[in-house]
């Protein structure tokens, strides 16, 4: 939302107020949406540096799904060499998320892969890591 309405409306603005120089022009948006885009970025970074869990897969899958949807309007809103920092940073977090939510699924595997429950339901009912597995690996697919 932020990057749809206000980053592309500031460099709207800008390029309206400088449309003389399109340096000046970008070197204005760079220093106006910085400090902002940082923030936000910060956030997805926390995301994906925090402690690891299975559970926390989804929302990793998620904010990668949305930071690569974001890539191209990224692309077209921070233009410029003023701004090409802010885009290698978007970029960076789009592949954290990616890097992280492999190693979250790695984590998961290895975890189903320890279990040590060796016990052997004889009345006919479904394992319960089984029955999470399966639930997990389907809800990934949702």
């Amino acid at each position: 939302m932020k990057v749809k309405l206000l980053f592309a409306g500031e460099r709207q603005l800008c390029d309206q107020v400088f449309e003389c120089s399109q340096s000046l022009r970008d070197k204005c948006f760079a220093a106006i949406t910085k400090n902002s885009l940082a923030t936000l970025l910060s956030f997805g970074e926390a995301i994906a540096m925090s402690k690891r869990s299975p559970e926390k897969l989804f929302v990793l899958l998620d904010m990668y799904e949305i930071m690569c949807e974001l890539q191209t309007e990224i692309d077209t809103i921070f233009v410029g060499e003023s701004c090409s920092q802010m885009r290698d940073s978007a970029l960076s977090l789009t592949k954290c998320l990616a890097q992280t939510a492999q190693k979250t699924f790695s984590d998961f595997e290895k975890a189903v892969e320890k279990d040590a429950t060796k016990n052997i339901h004889t009345d006919g009912t479904v394992h319960p890591l089984t029955s999470y597995v399966i639930n997990y690996v389907k809800f990934l697919f949702e």
